[in-house]
């Protein structure tokens, strides 16, 4: 299983407040607009009040325009509210669901990138290195001879068996009419494979979540919540939103509910190698000697199951017996998918 590393740990985030007394929950929580608030374009209301240089900054935990007040506490950040976060979430942020989360950009006020997995994993198949197989090794069977008394491999005949890489002598004075010599059979073949080594393009799934959630902790409110803006523009899902790692329920006021995977189970490789050893035969070849000791070569002949009556006057002979052909390779092929793991992160969002 291949875990998402980009997620935080559970405690990373919940410097931005972990709940505890709250003056506000989502279910009061009414979307209203923000004063100068951005609003085509995409992304949250901005987090500046919307006054000129010098305004409040509606999330940084600074009293920006020195008045005494601080982000939700400002009238000036009438676009915000608090957000109480309840215990073991982390948040507030803004979600983000959809294709290619790498390319979307973080409003300003919400610089934090939370990765928080996804859901329908892309099948991107594995690319296989090809197969390949060595030479042959190769046992051949032994070769015979059927000698026949007569013309045109009739009449009387004995089959013997040849040594191969032996010098055979004749012996007397006798010569066959004719003969036929069969290929010999392949005893054994193997061929050693290689290859089909899988590279695995990095799985993605189709909807990626991303959470940007503020990068300081916010002010203006009570401990155990955090200032958030009321209205969020797309590409974002509407409302702020909470998380947490596992398979949750969300709580009361944030009831539109997200849950992604956060670790894939990848199961793509190639299929294993072999090599096809049926192209793989044997062959014989039968040299003929004008002296015994297998001395001075005359003729040849190959052992291919035609009949031979033409033959050479010869004191001694011998036979080489080689492997033919190549093995075919096989396999290599890509195989497997990618599912979601059973870990999961759970969002809720309040609308």
């Amino acid at each position: 299983m291949l875990r998402r590393s980009a997620f935080p740990s559970v405690t990373a985030l919940v410097a931005l407040l972990a709940a505890s007394a709250c003056t506000q929950d989502f279910d009061q929580f009414n979307p209203l607009p923000s004063p100068g608030g951005g609003g085509g374009g995409g992304g949250p209301t901005t987090a500046t009040s919307g006054g000129t240089g010098g305004g409040e900054q509606c999330l940084n935990g600074v009293d920006d325009d020195r008045d005494g007040a601080i982000d939700c506490a400002d009238d000036d950040c009438g676009g915000f509210a608090c957000v109480a976060v309840p215990e073991g979430w982390q948040g507030p942020g803004i979600l983000y669901a959809g294709p290619d989360a790498a390319d979307v950009d973080c409003p300003a006020g919400f610089p934090r990138r939370v990765d928080v997995g996804g859901r329908d994993p892309i099948a991107e198949p594995a690319t296989c290195s090809p197969c390949t197989c060595g030479a042959p090794s190769v046992e051949c069977g032994a070769p015979a001879v059927t000698i026949y008394g007569n013309d045109a491999c009739s009449g009387l005949n004995v089959t013997l068996p040849v040594p191969a890489g032996e010098c055979v002598r004749f012996q007397g004075s006798f010569r066959p009419d004719s003969y036929k010599g069969e290929a010999p059979d392949v005893a054994r073949a193997r061929c050693e494979a290689s290859g089909g080594e899988a590279t695995l393009p990095p799985p993605r799934f189709g909807t990626e979540g991303l959470v940007c959630a503020p990068g300081t902790d916010s002010g203006g409110c009570a401990a155990g919540e955090a200032c958030a803006p009321r209205e969020v523009d797309a590409p974002f899902e509407p409302g702020v939103c909470i998380w947490r790692e596992g398979d949750r329920r969300c709580p009361p006021g944030f009831d539109e509910r997200h849950e992604f995977a956060a670790s894939v189970d990848d199961g793509r490789g190639c299929t294993r190698c072999t090599c096809d050893a049926d192209g793989v035969g044997c062959s014989a070849t039968l040299t003929f000697f004008a002296q015994t000791g297998c001395r001075r070569p005359t003729a040849t002949a190959a052992f291919d199951g035609a009949c031979a009556e033409d033959i050479p006057s010869a004191e001694s002979l011998s036979l080489e017996v080689t492997a033919t052909g190549t093995c075919r390779p096989r396999g290599g092929n890509p195989t497997g998918e990618i599912e979601e793991g059973d870990d999961t992160i759970t969002v809720c969002c309040a609308r």
